[in-house]
């Protein structure tokens, strides 16, 4: 008997509690107990099953410039998770990662002033704030699925290749938000962090599967990370010799690259939205030195570019970005044609 039977035997319980809640919750919404709000504009939810670890920012940053390349307006539009305000909030130059959230203040540092990034609790009224009203304008809400309050244009599920969200289970069992059949409000999904190559009776197998709670057209995604990009402008190099920092649900796949690349003196990885603190970077700042880099995530960038006491030393990043297995064109055909009043 494996341990993991064992853990979802202990916790069946609590599952069943936490299953009856959420089916509650939902068919609240699904016979309008509770109010869903519509929008007359392309509001794009992303969102997944599962709790974190999907690839919902590289997939926000993947349509933000695509969207670009279109001439959008855009607005992305968070909880801003981990935010030490209240409210909604539209990114300026005064806002940091602890006041609307790291991943909101990734977008902003690195779209600035191309795209608007808000946050909000309540994002069914946060929505007619950002909206301009015009043709060519989309928001891009982020980690949307069981935000019922509002409902998107264009539902987008991730899921991953690993551990897809017809082989889990409930929390605490397992990491589902969510019952499986929630699946069926999704318009497309997006099986993420898939190797590089899949044989084509292996994508087969999974559309089938998800074909069971959907029928949303299914594409296949990998994570394709990119050269790493220095923090400072300290014109110092990046060496081979590295210790790598993460905060982020499934650091695995980050530091197997890392040591793919680098001779990885170390790996330390936090939490998800981790705030760091003057202690930890002093931990990290005992493993730096002349031959020693630090490498980190584009995520964690954003905050620990905050702390000047690591700007004497060598400290890097690795952005990533989408890649589509295949059919990426298809994709971007299916997003146009869920437009509204949107004319090629």
């Amino acid at each position: 008997m494996s341990m993991m039977f064992v853990w979802r035997f202990l916790f069946y319980p609590l599952t069943l509690l936490y299953a009856g809640v959420v089916m509650l919750r939902n068919w609240l919404y699904d016979t309008d107990y509770r109010r869903s709000t519509s929008f007359d504009a392309n509001v794009i939810g992303v969102g997944n099953l599962a709790i974190g670890g999907t690839g919902k920012t590289p997939m926000i940053d993947y349509l933000i410039t695509y969207f670009l390349s279109k001439e959008f307006r855009i607005s992305t539009l968070s909880r801003g998770y981990g935010r030490r305000t209240n409210g909604f909030r539209v990114a300026s130059i005064h806002d940091t990662p602890d006041t609307i959230g790291d991943e909101p203040f990734m977008y902003w540092r690195k779209y600035l002033p191309k795209v608007h990034v808000a946050v909000a609790e309540h994002r069914d009224l946060a929505i007619p704030q950002l909206l301009g009203h015009r043709d060519h304008e989309v928001v891009l809400m982020d980690d949307a699925f069981q935000h019922r309050r509002v409902i998107p244009s264009t539902n987008i599920l991730l899921t991953t290749y690993e551990n897809p969200f017809y082989q889990d289970f409930l929390l605490p069992s397992g990491r589902l938000r969510e019952h499986r059949k929630g699946a069926s409000r999704a318009d497309i999904v997006l099986v993420t962090k898939c190797p590089g190559f899949m044989a084509e009776s292996d994508q087969v197998r999974i559309k089938h599967e998800i074909s069971q709670y959907t029928e949303a057209a299914v594409y296949f995604l990998t994570i394709d990370y990119l050269d790493p990009k220095p923090i400072f402008d300290n014109g110092l190099q990046l060496n081979n010799r590295v210790v790598a920092i993460s905060g982020m649900a499934n650091p695995e796949p980050f530091e197997k690259e890392v040591s793919a690349r680098f001779n990885m003196k170390l790996a330390h990885h936090y939490r998800d939205h981790y705030r760091y603190k003057p202690q930890d970077i002093k931990d990290m700042i005992v493993e730096l030195g002349p031959d020693t880099s630090l490498i980190t995530t584009e995520k964690d960038m954003v905050k620990l570019k905050w702390f000047s006491e690591l700007a004497e030393f060598s400290c890097f990043y690795i952005p990533i970005r989408m890649k589509f297995l295949k059919d990426e064109s298809l994709f971007q055909s299916q997003i146009d044609s869920m437009l509204k009043n949107y004319v090629q």
